[in-house]
């Protein structure tokens, strides 16, 4: 089944709203009820705190990234299609890519990566919640060794994007829990309301923040990639060819073969 998706910008334009308007209901919705102590504005407000809430699961921040996620495998995987179609190298590449941000995408929504800490495979004493990283690295990095090569054969532009979606990622996941480790941040959740409640969630909502535009920094590069194959493919250019270009050639129009007599009978 093949899905038509809106052009990389427009699509990129609506998902960065969308995450402007989930951090600043978050913030905002949890500012009037712990900041503030307003816990009566709407009939059942704390669901709603917690139906936006960032830091909170099975909820509309976690359905949406686990939707862009499985959106990002979509794209991966027609990346693949074409890839295949044309003859071209590293197609299992992209397909195994699609395969791990499928992965992600479910692990996203049902949190599959907290078991590590549950389960007590590492202890780490009060930073146990940062088993799954110790668990989870060697993977990563063996991965990400392997695709170098792969990575090195994208054009400049996508490469760039790519590996800027991939550290902003990392440093969500990854940096802000470190981070919070050292200072001694209650990754718990289970903060009092009040000020001492908006402080853990302001940490949190950085996370979230950083790991969500990464991945659509992720997702603009892969989008745009395969538009502009398949710009490429419509329009009979050359694979590598500026979509740009080829565009314009295609609105030439050859000259009518009548237009030379004419011209002739004209000019006698």
């Amino acid at each position: 089944m093949r899905i038509n998706l809106p052009t990389p910008r427009t699509l990129v334009r609506f998902l960065l709203c969308f995450v402007a308007g989930l951090h600043v209901l978050s913030l905002g919705g949890n500012y009037l009820y712990h900041g503030l102590g307003h816990h009566n504005v709407i009939p059942a407000f704390a669901w709603w705190t917690t139906f936006f809430n960032v830091d909170k699961e099975k909820n509309l921040p976690t359905w949406f990234s686990g939707a862009l996620l499985l959106l990002a495998a979509y794209v991966l995987w027609e990346i693949a299609n074409n890839v295949s179609a044309r003859g071209e190298k590293y197609a299992k590449h992209w397909r195994i890519l699609s395969v791990v941000f499928a992965a992600l995408s479910m692990d996203e929504i049902t949190q599959m990566h907290e078991m590590s800490r549950k389960m007590g495979l590492v202890n780490l004493g009060k930073a146990s919640y940062l088993s799954w990283i110790v668990v989870a690295a060697p993977f990563v990095l063996v991965f990400c060794v392997s695709y170098l090569k792969f990575l090195f054969h994208l054009p400049v532009r996508t490469r760039l994007l790519v590996s800027g979606g991939g550290v902003l990622f990392v440093l969500g996941a990854v940096g802000m829990e470190i981070v919070g480790a050292f200072v001694g941040r209650d990754v718990s959740g289970n903060v009092a309301p009040g000020a001492g409640y908006m402080e853990y969630l302001l940490a949190a909502s950085v996370e979230e923040l950083c790991e969500m535009l990464g991945v659509i920094t992720f997702f603009y590069a892969m989008s745009s990639y395969l538009y502009e194959r398949q710009q490429q493919d419509l329009l009979g250019a050359a694979p590598g060819a500026p979509v740009q270009l080829a565009a314009a050639r295609s609105r030439r129009k050859p000259m009518p073969a009548n237009v030379g007599r004419h011209s002739d009978t004209a000019a006698r």
